[in-house]
């Protein structure tokens, strides 16, 4: 699937920390409020990582860190797909998922390294993966009256999370585009299929 090369840099990881296939990976997470299952194709040959929340390098000044990040080959440069599992997502969650994806970019860029493969900075692609939004108020129409209310920054908050092209601050990368990945909500499994690529 892979050149000699890559697979030799491969096997430097431990085979918990990684997993490779051209059909479908599972991104699961189990915590005390309940657990996580994604069914993901993908339609070429990729490396996903995972747990790399706890397998990160202390080096970095951002030791938050997203759950799954996943190489994508290409012709020229890898695309980058980068998954945070959460519950539910409200301001202060949309806030630290944030902060986790630039996490998880700085230490694509050292397993990148490592593999001796290039990333598309044009093809860096975020997903939010949860069950409940926080940012909808359709069930309680009061709370949606009082948004009209809001300081602008949290409409902006709003905005943001809702937006298909997240802007980060992040050398080198000036958006990502972000997927939001509704779970069903009372089991927490789904599926999704990685973008095309053009």
């Amino acid at each position: 699937m892979f050149c000699e090369d890559l697979q030799k840099r491969l096997a430097l990881f431990s085979h918990e920390i990684y997993e490779i296939s051209d059909t479908q990976v599972h991104l699961t997470e189990k915590t005390k409020e309940g657990c996580a299952d994604l069914c993901l194709t993908v339609h070429r040959p990729c490396i996903l990582f995972r747990n790399l929340e706890h397998k990160k390098p202390g080096y970095f000044k951002n030791q938050k860190c997203s759950d799954y990040v996943i190489f994508e080959s290409a012709s020229g440069p890898w695309r980058l797909h980068i998954f945070e599992l959460k519950r539910s997502v409200g301001k202060s969650e949309w806030t630290q998922i944030k902060k986790q994806f630039l996490g998880a970019v700085q230490n694509a860029c050292a397993l990148a390294g490592v593999l001796n493969i290039q990333i598309d900075w044009d093809q860096i692609y975020v997903y939010t993966v949860f069950r409940n939004d926080k940012f909808l108020n359709l069930a309680n129409p009061a709370k949606e009256r009082m948004r009209m209310y809001e300081h602008s920054s949290a409409n902006e908050m709003e905005n943001d999370w809702n937006d298909h092209n997240l802007i980060m601050d992040y050398p080198g990368a000036g958006s990502f585009k972000h997927f939001k990945i509704k779970l069903h909500i009372e089991s927490g499994i789904g599926d999704f299929q990685l973008p095309e690529q053009k």
